[in-house]
């Protein structure tokens, strides 16, 4: 659900969508579970636990949104592929079909 999302965008932005997912997935599981584990026994401890798993999925996403692929050129709105024709979302910037990069229609 939102672990696809983030790879889906991972890949749109240039990044190894794999990776990005295998990340996001195994960072949530250790924190979830992990801080279940190491926090001192309380009332709130499942509560904090999932509160900074749910905050390190904002984070990841936050990354891949506004850091991956920072450099290159953006798309005002969906494009086309000059290429392949695939209809590719706004934030991307490289074609998620085919990997061209976005080019402006000025210099394509």
């Amino acid at each position: 659900m939102q672990f696809t999302g983030i790879t889906a965008l991972a890949r749109g932005r240039g990044a190894n969508a794999l990776l990005t997912g295998i990340l996001t997935v195994a960072s949530y599981i250790v924190l979830e579970f992990g801080l279940i584990v190491l926090l001192p026994k309380g009332e709130n401890r499942s509560l904090i636990a999932v509160a900074a798993a749910w905050t390190w999925i904002a984070l990841v996403f936050i990354f891949v949104r506004f850091v991956v692929g920072g450099g290159m050129p953006k798309p005002d709105s969906k494009w086309n592929c000059s290429q392949c024709r695939y209809l590719n979302d706004a934030s991307s910037v490289i074609c998620e079909a085919c990997q061209q990069p976005w080019k402006s229609p000025d210099k394509a």
